[in-house]
């Protein structure tokens, strides 16, 4: 684990307990939050608490006058501006398992986030020992469960969504990356006897490739571009 990670992981703990507790964390520590959990629902009410905006978010920054909520990998995006929050408040609801982070607006009107799964639903890979890699790096491992002496063996891969989403393949008989292909920079292929999966891989800016390193296993996670709910999770033995 990084000490990036490290840190991370310590001041979302620290966060989540002070809103438990009662205390009060600063904006951006609250909205941080979003950064650390797969799924926040984000809305936007006028000054009567009509519903003007509601979406997705799992993916949040911080400029030098604006803050911007977003979705990983994709365009879709909710800008606000930092004088436009007057306060921010916090609550944990523990019966439904949600933090509930409400913002009061300057024309009258709120901004609402509600983290759901809120003790069980951080990010794997900010909550465990994962690093960031790049698509050529991915490759690499790829080429290694191939050829006469291969390295590696795909035992597993989950392609899972934050809507209910699973499948799983089991010793996939093909993984690989497609580097040939110049409309999409790459393409990933998985396939088993029974399920196809076919993704496109693009540059790093647009997609997010994760390694896990154990004793006997390498896991790698992907959240390819333009899918910000879907994670691909693949586990790698190593051969002796």
């Amino acid at each position: 684990m990084t000490n990036k990670t490290m840190n991370n992981k310590t001041m979302t703990n620290k966060t989540v307990e002070a809103i438990k507790y009662g205390s009060n964390p600063t904006t951006q520590e609250l909205f941080e939050l979003v950064n650390a959990y797969d799924i926040t629902m984000l809305s936007i009410q006028d000054r009567n608490h009509k519903t003007i905006l509601e979406m997705d978010v799992n993916h949040f920054d911080s400029y030098k006058t604006e803050y911007e909520f977003g979705q990983l990998n994709t365009d879709t995006k909710c800008i606000i501006n930092q004088s436009d929050i007057l306060s921010t408040e916090s609550t944990w609801l523990e019966s439904e398992d949600m933090i509930h982070i409400k913002c009061c607006l300057s024309d009258g009107g709120y901004m609402n986030l509600v983290i759901f799964h809120a003790s069980s639903g951080q990010k794997l890979t900010a909550s465990q020992e994962y690093y960031e890699i790049g698509l050529y790096e991915l490759n690499e491992l790829l080429q290694k469960t191939s050829g006469d002496k291969p390295e590696y063996s795909c035992s597993v891969v989950k392609v899972k969504n934050r809507f209910g989403f699973h499948m799983r393949m089991a010793y996939p008989k093909q993984t690989f990356v497609d580097m040939e292909n110049d409309d999409t920079n790459g393409e990933l292929s998985i396939e088993d006897d029974v399920n196809f999966l076919k993704i496109a891989v693009m540059d790093d800016a647009c997609n997010q490739f994760y390694q896990k390193d154990n004793d006997e296993t390498v896991e790698i996670v992907i959240k390819p571009y333009s899918e910000p709910f879907i994670e691909i999770r693949m586990v790698f033995e190593k051969l002796s």
